[in-house]
Protein backbone atom coordinates (compact mmCIF):
# COMPACT_ATOMS: atom_id res chain seq x y z
CA UNK A 1 0.00 0.00 0.00
CA UNK A 2 2.79 2.43 0.70
CA UNK A 3 4.28 1.85 -2.75
CA UNK A 4 1.14 2.83 -4.38
CA UNK A 5 0.66 5.64 -3.00
CA UNK A 6 4.33 6.69 -3.51
CA UNK A 7 3.94 5.90 -7.08
CA UNK A 8 0.48 8.13 -6.87
CA UNK A 9 2.35 10.93 -5.41
CA UNK A 10 5.35 10.69 -7.81
CA UNK A 11 2.91 10.95 -10.40
CA UNK A 12 0.82 13.67 -9.32
CA UNK A 13 4.06 16.00 -8.84
CA UNK A 14 5.60 15.30 -11.81
CA UNK A 15 3.17 15.78 -14.07
CA UNK A 16 3.06 19.75 -14.12
CA UNK A 17 6.77 20.10 -14.50
CA UNK A 18 6.67 18.11 -17.51
CA UNK A 19 3.34 19.47 -19.12
CA UNK A 20 4.84 20.75 -22.34
CA UNK A 21 5.89 17.79 -23.93
CA UNK A 22 7.30 19.24 -27.00
CA UNK A 23 8.65 22.53 -27.90
CA UNK A 24 5.92 25.25 -28.20
CA UNK A 25 7.41 25.93 -31.49
CA UNK A 26 7.58 22.46 -32.79
CA UNK A 27 4.05 22.25 -31.97
CA UNK A 28 2.87 25.15 -33.58
CA UNK A 29 3.71 24.05 -36.57
CA UNK A 30 2.30 20.58 -36.60
CA UNK A 31 -0.85 22.44 -35.53
CA UNK A 32 -0.85 25.46 -37.75
CA UNK A 33 -4.00 24.81 -39.67
CA UNK A 34 -6.16 24.90 -36.41
CA UNK A 35 -3.83 28.22 -34.94
CA UNK A 36 -4.98 29.83 -38.56
CA UNK A 37 -8.46 29.28 -37.45
CA UNK A 38 -7.85 30.19 -33.76
CA UNK A 39 -6.50 32.85 -33.79
CA UNK A 40 -7.26 36.49 -35.19
CA UNK A 41 -3.81 37.18 -37.01
CA UNK A 42 -0.80 35.65 -38.55
CA UNK A 43 2.21 37.38 -40.07
CA UNK A 44 5.75 37.12 -40.66
CA UNK A 45 8.00 39.71 -38.86
CA UNK A 46 10.91 40.84 -37.63
CA UNK A 47 11.25 41.42 -34.10
CA UNK A 48 12.80 44.79 -33.27
CA UNK A 49 12.71 44.78 -29.76
CA UNK A 50 11.11 42.98 -26.44
CA UNK A 51 11.12 43.47 -22.74
CA UNK A 52 9.64 40.90 -19.99
CA UNK A 53 7.80 42.57 -17.83
CA UNK A 54 7.75 40.17 -14.54
CA UNK A 55 5.30 41.84 -12.23
CA UNK A 56 2.88 40.95 -14.78
CA UNK A 57 4.20 37.70 -15.91
CA UNK A 58 4.44 39.34 -19.68
CA UNK A 59 6.90 40.24 -22.32
CA UNK A 60 6.11 43.27 -24.90
CA UNK A 61 7.54 42.44 -28.29
CA UNK A 62 7.28 45.00 -31.14
CA UNK A 63 7.59 43.61 -34.58
CA UNK A 64 7.67 45.47 -38.42
CA UNK A 65 5.18 42.99 -40.22
CA UNK A 66 6.81 41.67 -43.38
CA UNK A 67 3.76 39.79 -45.13
CA UNK A 68 0.31 39.10 -43.34
CA UNK A 69 -0.97 35.81 -43.80
CA UNK A 70 -4.57 36.72 -41.89
CA UNK A 71 -5.79 39.50 -40.67
CA UNK A 72 -4.36 42.38 -43.58
CA UNK A 73 -1.93 43.91 -40.56
CA UNK A 74 1.08 45.88 -41.85
CA UNK A 75 3.70 48.55 -40.72
CA UNK A 76 4.59 48.19 -36.37
CA UNK A 77 2.43 46.21 -34.32
CA UNK A 78 3.22 44.87 -30.62
CA UNK A 79 2.39 41.43 -29.15
CA UNK A 80 1.67 40.89 -25.43
CA UNK A 81 3.21 37.41 -24.80
CA UNK A 82 1.20 36.44 -21.58
CA UNK A 83 3.91 33.77 -19.77
CA UNK A 84 1.49 31.75 -17.80
CA UNK A 85 2.03 28.48 -18.74
CA UNK A 86 4.56 25.82 -18.47
CA UNK A 87 4.66 26.09 -22.46
CA UNK A 88 4.71 29.98 -22.75
CA UNK A 89 8.08 31.12 -23.88
CA UNK A 90 9.85 34.53 -24.93
CA UNK A 91 10.87 36.05 -28.23
CA UNK A 92 14.44 36.12 -28.27
CA UNK A 93 17.06 37.61 -30.70
CA UNK A 94 15.72 40.95 -31.86
CA UNK A 95 16.48 41.14 -35.34
CA UNK A 96 15.55 37.71 -36.27
CA UNK A 97 12.26 36.73 -37.76
CA UNK A 98 9.15 34.72 -36.70
CA UNK A 99 5.71 33.81 -37.70
CA UNK A 100 3.36 34.78 -35.54
CA UNK A 101 -0.61 33.65 -34.28
CA UNK A 102 -2.34 36.58 -32.15
CA UNK A 103 -5.42 38.03 -31.35
CA UNK A 104 -7.21 40.99 -31.52
CA UNK A 105 -7.30 43.39 -28.19
CA UNK A 106 -9.08 46.23 -27.58
CA UNK A 107 -6.19 48.66 -28.88
CA UNK A 108 -5.29 48.97 -32.32
CA UNK A 109 -1.84 47.88 -33.12
CA UNK A 110 -1.67 45.37 -30.58
CA UNK A 111 -2.06 41.50 -30.26
CA UNK A 112 -2.08 39.34 -27.58
CA UNK A 113 -0.62 35.72 -26.91
CA UNK A 114 -2.84 34.31 -24.14
CA UNK A 115 -0.16 31.27 -22.60
CA UNK A 116 0.67 28.94 -25.42
CA UNK A 117 3.81 30.01 -27.69
CA UNK A 118 2.05 30.46 -30.52
CA UNK A 119 5.03 31.73 -33.26
CA UNK A 120 7.60 29.76 -35.08
CA UNK A 121 11.09 31.14 -35.20
CA UNK A 122 12.32 31.08 -38.89
CA UNK A 123 15.23 28.86 -37.96
CA UNK A 124 12.96 26.41 -36.46
CA UNK A 125 10.37 26.86 -39.67
CA UNK A 126 13.27 25.96 -41.83
CA UNK A 127 14.53 23.07 -39.55
CA UNK A 128 10.73 21.66 -39.40
CA UNK A 129 10.18 22.37 -43.49
CA UNK A 130 7.34 24.40 -42.41
CA UNK A 131 5.81 26.90 -44.43
CA UNK A 132 2.05 28.81 -44.26
CA UNK A 133 1.96 29.00 -47.82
Amino acid sequence: MKRITLTILILVFSIPSHACIMSPSKRTAMDSDRMLQEYDVMFFGRLDSEEVVQDERRQVAKFTVIKSYKGKISGKVVINNKLNTSCSSVFQVPRSAFYVFAKFTETEGIYEISGFASFIPLGNAMEYEWSPE
